[in-house]
């Protein structure tokens, strides 16, 4: 499997903030009407969003897309309050405008037959606009702990109703483990994405372990200025280290090493 690596021109954008809504205590989606962006985006890649319209002080933050609407000039993305920059995001009001910058990173490959995908908090939103793009051979399974994320549960079924939610706490969806129903890839060309926590993506390599090269992880890694400079998006692989930002988006599970986080 090979990704999408092609040239891409970054542009940054001044636009209104359509919505910012609160989907958990600290998960939030928001969407911004920019059509250009809505029209290029493609999953994998990031948009990094500032705080304010001028940039501020403050380093923009990326987040992968997570839907895009070209028809309706629309383009999101989910974020998890981890800090003062994120935490100001959720404070934006709708039709405050912001910069961004469109896109950064890697798009994931185009080249690959069925795909499971499996995940849990905001990691799941670039599956989402992926699955949205390729729905026809490729499924959704979503963990999350249970109560307090309803909204966040209604929002990914809003976008793909037929996304397979499983709870910690079994409060709803449709179980308490993903495990128990997340199917084993069977070889040839099927391929499982995975996204989360250390502890879940060992959980996917013991899942997996009869066809540990079907699996492939979205590892999350500071992406500071997006262009590759800064290195701080590095993943150590046996191929040599990576950047997620103009390398690589997805990472085969037996050619890198997982770090506690």
């Amino acid at each position: 499997m090979t990704n999408c690596g092609c040239a891409r021109e970054v542009k940054d954008y001044i636009v209104p903030v359509v919505k910012n809504t609160k989907l958990s205590e600290r998960i939030f989606w928001m969407t911004f009407e920019a059509p250009e962006a809505a029209r290029e985006a493609k999953a994998g890649q990031c948009l990094m969003v500032f705080p304010s319209s001028d940039g501020g002080h403050m380093l923009g933050r990326p987040f992968e897309a997570a839907d895009a609407a070209p028809e309706r000039g629309e383009v999101s993305v989910c974020y998890m309050t981890a800090g003062r920059g994120t935490e100001l995001l959720s404070r934006v009001k709708e039709g405050t405008r912001l910069k961004i910058r469109a896109f950064l990173g890697v798009p994931y490959p185009q080249d690959h037959g069925p795909v499971i995908m499996a995940g849990g908090g905001v990691g799941i939103a670039g599956f989402l606009l992926a699955k949205k793009q390729s729905p026809r051979n490729s499924s959704l399974y979503v963990g999350m702990p249970g109560r307090g994320y309803e909204k966040f549960a209604e929002h990914i079924l809003s976008i793909d109703a037929g996304a397979k939610i499983f709870t910690d706490d079994g409060s709803f969806g449709e179980g308490d483990s993903i495990f128990k129903a997340l199917p084993r890839p069977h070889g040839g060309d099927e391929q499982v994405w995975c996204c989360g926590p250390t502890g879940f993506l060992r959980a996917m390599l013991r899942h997996c372990e009869a066809s540990p090269q079907s699996l492939y992880f979205s590892l999350d890694r500071r992406m500071a200025c997006g262009y590759g400079g800064c290195m701080g998006c590095v993943v150590e692989t046996s191929g040599g280290a990576r950047r997620i930002c103009v390398d690589q988006s997805l990472f085969r599970a037996d050619e890198v090493e997982l770090n506690d986080d």
